[in-house]
């Protein structure tokens, strides 16, 4: 198993309007493709204006050929803009588990 941690800083004020996008059209259409959040989080100490978002796949493959679907898919075009307006920086981070990540 592998996750994507997705972290976005967004313009003062897009919080609102990223959110309702995420919401009521992305994950939707995401979820068509396989691809489900494990979570998803907004910050409120520390950095403002954040969203994290925490995906989960069996492997690299997997992760490249649900992308890379989603990235095809024609309704990406009416959504993606829109969310990219509210976004001033992205980064992205493949996390794999230690054996660490079993403690409890």
């Amino acid at each position: 198993m592998i996750y994507e941690l997705r972290t976005y800083q967004l313009a003062v004020g897009g919080m609102p309007d990223y959110l309702d996008l995420i919401r009521t059209k992305l994950l939707p259409l995401l979820a068509e493709h396989g691809i489900k959040p494990v979570g998803f989080w907004t910050t409120e100490i520390g950095t403002l204006n954040e969203v994290v978002h925490l995906w989960a796949f069996n492997d690299l493959n997997e992760r490249q050929a649900k992308w890379a679907a989603w990235f095809k898919d024609p309704r990406r075009a009416e959504i993606v803009p829109r969310l990219r307006a509210a976004v001033v920086t992205q980064s992205n981070k493949i996390l794999s588990p230690t054996e660490f990540s079993q403690l409890k």
